[in-house]
Parts: C-alpha cells; structure tokens; sequence
C-alpha cells in the first residue's frame, strides 16, 4: 500500500522555516498530491512557539504535531466553528481533516498570550462510487417502529463521540489494522447506494472476512463505546487514541470489552460478524475526530520524513 504523506517543521523567532516533503500515493486516491502549510499570516514574530507537523494533508487526513507543553490551539476551516483544545503536558497534539474538507484550514496556536497562525493547504481526494445489495429492506428504509430503537441508539453513540481523553497518546502511534488478514471489499468514503437508494457516503473500509475472526486494538486507547446491538452498526465498539481521535468497528459478532477499559494495541476487542445493516461477515472500520470523518487507511503506515531537496 503506499501512501502520501508530509512533515514540515516550523520554528518561529531567530531559528529558519524548514519544511520537507515526502511524496507518494494514497490508497484510493486518484488525484495525488500533498500540501504543505502556508508560511503567511503569522503574528508576533519575535515569540518563539515550537511547532512540528507530520500527516496526510488532504480530505480524511489525520496530522500529528508538536508545540509548547499545554499550549491553546484553535483548528478549523474557513466559515466554521473551529475546535479549541490544549496540547498535552508533551506539546503533542492530533488535528483531523473531514471527507469533504475545504481546501485551506487555519491553526492558531497560543501561549502565554502570544500566537502564531498558520494557513494549511488542503488537497481534494476524489472517492469510487459502489452498490450495496441484498440488504434487509426496513434497514436502508427503517420502518416507524424501528425508530424509537435507532433514536435509543444515536443519544449512546452521540456520548460517545464527545470523549476527548487527555491521557491517551495512541494517535502517536503507527496504526496497526484491526485484523490480520486484509481483503478489502469496499473502500473508504465511497458513494454509496443500498439495494439502489442513493445514501450517505460510506465513511468506513469494509474488509471481508468469516465470522468469528478475531478483531483486535489498532493503537491503545480507551474504549468509549461497547454494544452489542445497535441498529444500523450492530456490535460496535469504539476506541479513543487521544484528544477525541475515535476509532471503531462496527457489525461484530462478539464484543470483548466494556466501556471504560484501556487497551494496549493488539488487545482483542470482538469477533467479525454480520450484525446490523450488513449482507455477509465483514469488518466495517472507521475513524473520527470532533465530528469530521477520517480515513484510518492512512494511519497504518509511519508518517515519515523525507530529505531530499
């Protein structure tokens, strides 16, 4: 699998703007291209603030950095409310790009009164369209009855996707996938129709496999949600690596953990099942960040640098 990837390092004061650029592909990506953070637009430039980068820079990309211990940082597109949290006592910190990012995003950082802000380049990722069919009709067209269940469901779902763990630091690590064997069914971010009704994007990889395969941590974290039963995602659990990057597998026939337990990567979370919206035995992965949408694809592989001119 390849992968595109950028590291640019920034140092504000007396110290010079280094950057660097690793250039490659991206898994399903058919416009391949990485930007680099806009060197404009930056305030107090006597107040050196610390500040590294690494990541995919484009829609559904995952950036890891590094600033001052604690400092204040803001991160958000254009027009949008932005997200607002602090680094960890490391000056670590982890920022997602939704599927259908804008193409710039502003990062304020802020310390002791002092900010720098810097313009990110986001690049456009085109997506497959794919069909899904022989699914149960009431689960693309619920019925009235089911919608007490699927409402019960959403509240559980929507507790969950608030975590924002300030101890956790899975996000620096490289991503391992949830199972050992990969036979990729259905891509990430795909168009979707279900037995031919246009749906919502199709914001998870599919990979294929039997049921009871053993579905294990891709980084240590946090378990913030474990059913055994939701409606459309039947067994789910979800995973949070750090600063509310949550990753979860969805349809499992067996779920090992309980919310509230901390996980090492590689623990064993569940089994690969068909439960929920799903028509055959497969694992549904997916990773999200403050309401934005990611690609966990990309997280799998080292962010790496690269020194060439």
């Amino acid at each position: 699998m390849k992968q595109e990837l950028v590291k640019s390092i920034f140092t504000f004061g007396k110290v010079a703007l280094i950057s660097s650029v690793a250039l490659g592909g991206v898994f399903y990506m058919s416009h391949q291209s990485v930007a680099m953070a806009s060197t404009q637009n930056i305030a107090n430039k006597d107040v050196q603030i610390p500040l590294s980068m690494k990541g995919n820079f484009m829609q559904s990309g995952v950036i890891i950095g590094k600033t001052a211990p604690f400092a204040n940082i803001s991160f958000g597109e254009p027009g949008k409310e932005p997200v607002i949290f602090n680094a960890d006592k490391d000056g670590n910190f982890v920022l997602g790009l939704d599927r259908d990012a804008a193409n710039t995003a502003e990062l304020k950082i802020t310390l002791n009164g002092k900010t720098i802000s810097k313009t990110l380049n986001i690049w456009t990722r085109t997506y497959k369209v794919t069909e899904v069919n022989g699914l149960p009709p009431a689960k693309v067209n619920p019925p009235d009855s089911a919608m007490a269940k699927i409402a019960a469901d959403k509240e559980i779902k929507t507790r969950a996707w608030a975590s924002l763990d300030p101890y956790e630091h899975g996000f620096l690590e490289t991503f391992r996938w949830p199972i050992d064997k990969i036979r990729i069914t259905s891509p990430w971010g795909a168009v979707r129709k279900l037995n031919g009704t246009l749906q919502t994007p199709h914001y998870g990889v599919d990979v294929g496999a039997p049921t009871g395969t053993p579905i294990y941590a891709p980084a240590s974290g946090i378990v913030v949600i474990a059913e055994p039963d939701l409606f459309y995602e039947g067994g789910l659990v979800g995973i949070d690596h750090g600063q509310g990057l949550i990753s979860y597998s969805m349809h499992m026939s067996k779920v090992s953990v309980t919310a509230g337990q901390r996980l090492k990567q590689g623990d064993k979370v569940g089994e690969v099942g068909s439960t929920g919206r799903s028509n055959g035995p497969h694992l549904h992965w997916s990773l999200k960040w403050h309401g934005r949408q990611l690609d966990p694809t990309l997280m799998v592989h080292p962010l790496q640098e690269y020194q060439g001119k």
